[in-house]
C-alpha cells in the first residue's frame, strides 16, 4: 500500500530496475526514500512527470529526486494516483513505454482537441493563413488560380493546409487535362475559427491575425518559393 514504510528487519527483494544494485544499496535507499516525506517526494515526481511530454521511467525518476532504487518512487506514484481517482481530477498517471507519463482523463480530450485546434489556427504563417483565406473565399479552387491571386509557388501551403485538416480535396475539375483538384475548407476549419458556417465567414481578408516565429515564417517563405512539384 502506497505510504507503507519498511518495518525492522523488513526483507528487501529488488525488482527488475533494481538490478546491478545489491541488497544493502538498494534497502538502504528505500530507508532514505521513506526518511523523505511521501507528499514532498509525490510533489516532486508530479511536478517532474508535469514538464515532461513523454513517459518517464522510474529508474530515472528515482535518479533526479536522488534515490537509488526505484521503490518508494513506486510508492510515492501509487500515492499520487489515488489522490488524483478521490479527488475527481483531471489528471491520471499512465504507464507506457515502460514508463510514466502525467496525461488528463479521456473525458476530456474533445475540450482539449478544441484548444488545440485554436492555438494551431493562431500558429499560421502569415503566407500560409493568406492561402487559407483565398481557399476559403473563393472555393472551390485549385493550386494553380490560388498560385495566380498570390503570385507565388503555393504547393507547400496546400500541403500544410491539408496536412492541418484545414482544407480538402472538394472536387475535381474535369474540364482540365489531368482533373487537378479544386479545394475547399473543412468542418475542422470552422471549428479552428469558430464558424457555425461559411456563411459567417468575416468580411474577406479579416481572418484572426497569426502568431508566428518570424524566423520560422523566412524558413517557410524558402521553402514555398522553390520549384514546385507535380499535382
Amino acid at each position: 500500500m502506497a505510504g507503507t514504510e519498511p518495518t525492522p528487519g523488513q526483507t528487501f527483494e529488488p525488482g527488475n530496475e533494481d538490478e546491478g544494485l545489491d541488497d544493502a544499496t538498494a534497502a538502504g535507499s528505500v530507508i532514505a526514500g521513506a526518511a523523505l516525506p511521501q507528499d514532498t517526494l509525490a510533489a516532486r515526481l508530479e511536478a517532474l512527470l508535469f514538464v515532461h511530454s513523454r513517459p518517464v521511467v522510474a529508474r530515472r525518476l528515482a535518479e533526479l529526486v536522488g534515490l537509488t532504487s526505484v521503490i518508494p518512487v513506486k510508492q510515492a506514484l501509487e500515492l499520487l494516483q489515488k489522490r488524483y481517482e478521490d479527488m475527481g481530477s483531471a489528471f491520471t498517471l499512465q504507464e507506457l513505454a515502460q514508463g510514466y507519463q502525467l496525461t488528463t482523463r479521456p473525458e476530456h480530450d474533445e475540450l482539449l482537441r478544441q484548444l488545440v485546434r485554436e492555438r494551431e489556427a493562431q500558429k499560421l504563417s502569415p503566407a500560409t493563413l493568406e492561402a487559407l483565406a483565398i481557399i476559403a473565399y473563393k472555393q472551390p479552387l485549385g493550386r494553380s488560380e490560388l498560385e495566380n491571386i498570390r503570385g507565388a509557388g503555393s504547393d507547400h501551403l496546400v500541403r500544410a493546409l491539408l496536412d492541418r485538416g484545414l482544407i480538402k480535396v472538394a472536387k475535381r475539375d474535369g474540364s482540365k487535362p489531368g482533373a487537378p483538384a479544386l479545394y475547399g475548407t473543412t468542418a475542422e476549419f470552422l471549428r479552428a475559427f469558430g464558424l457555425r458556417s461559411i456563411s459567417e465567414l468575416p468580411s474577406e481578408g479579416d481572418l484572426a491575425a497569426p502568431n508566428v516565429d518570424e524566423e520560422e515564417a523566412e524558413i517557410e517563405e524558402a521553402e514555398i518559393n522553390a520549384p514546385d512539384g507535380d499535382e
